[in-house]
């Protein structure tokens, strides 16, 4: 089990009401729901789903069947009260995604924001082999997550992105990476750690993944049809989040 140091029972709430932040619609949910592609007919993972944001996305954009997997009860619980509000027929379960699973029979395993949670290698390859037991052969994992090239972004400002990024003086394997999340009325701070690119790649072609490939996110048009492009400048010159697509072998 990876031990993260944020407490999400504490902010499952505050987590929930920060995904109504621009960049996470313009941005996040637009970069991963392109990449993922065409749903239809697809039995679908998501791992670390939170309250369920991204899995009920997934079961709306024509998933057949989706589940949700989390460490946090506060969120499952969350997730599950959604449901029985809103029913769309989505399973959520309170699981460790480092748990190796022998289903092996989904389609396709999406994340955001789990990787980051990884202190140092042997974490890393915990949740690689993880993800990969949970996902047929020829099946994709995508993902959402922290970059790794971060600390090249030394002048980067991301607070009126609404968050802001506190780094140590230099990056090494487990650097902890705090990010505050600005809400109107608090802020709340989510800890991740700093891993290379190479040490992904060694970590997914390990678990049994091959092309693997890094993607730049991009900012969906406004949907008033309004040039907010250079409002948006920084946040892409300076990415502080990547996607990782890969396929099982």
């Amino acid at each position: 089990m990876t031990r993260m140091t944020t407490d999400y029972n504490a902010i499952a709430q505050q987590y929930k009401k920060c995904k109504e932040h621009p960049w996470r619609s313009r941005i996040e949910t637009y970069s991963l729901m392109n990449r993922i592609g065409n749903l239809e007919g697809k039995r679908v993972l998501d791992v670390a789903c939170g309250e369920g944001f991204y899995t009920r996305k997934l079961r709306q954009s024509g998933a057949e069947e989706v589940v949700g997997i989390d460490l946090s009860e506060a969120m499952i619980q969350l997730a599950r009260d959604q449901e029985s509000r809103d029913p769309l027929g989505i399973t959520y379960h309170i699981e460790d995604a480092c748990a190796e699973s022998a289903r092996q029979e989904f389609d396709l395993v999406v994340s955001a924001w789990l990787l980051v949670y990884a202190r140092n290698q042997a974490e890393l390859s915990a949740m690689c082999r993880g993800l990969a037991s949970r996902v047929r052969s020829g099946g994709r994992f995508v993902t959402f997550t922290g970059n790794p090239n971060l600390y090249t972004f030394k002048d980067a400002d991301y607070r009126k992105y609404g968050f802001s990024i506190r780094r140590t003086d230099h990056a090494y394997e487990g650097a902890p990476i705090v990010w505050t999340v600005h809400l109107d009325d608090c802020s709340f701070e989510i800890e991740n750690y700093h891993l290379p690119i190479e040490a992904y790649e060694s970590a997914f072609m390990e678990a049994g993944f091959s092309d693997f490939a890094v993607h730049l996110p991009e900012v969906s048009p406004h949907p008033q049809g309004v040039d907010d492009g250079p409002f948006w400048s920084e946040y892409l010159a300076s990415p502080p989040a990547v996607l990782i697509d890969c396929v099982k072998r």
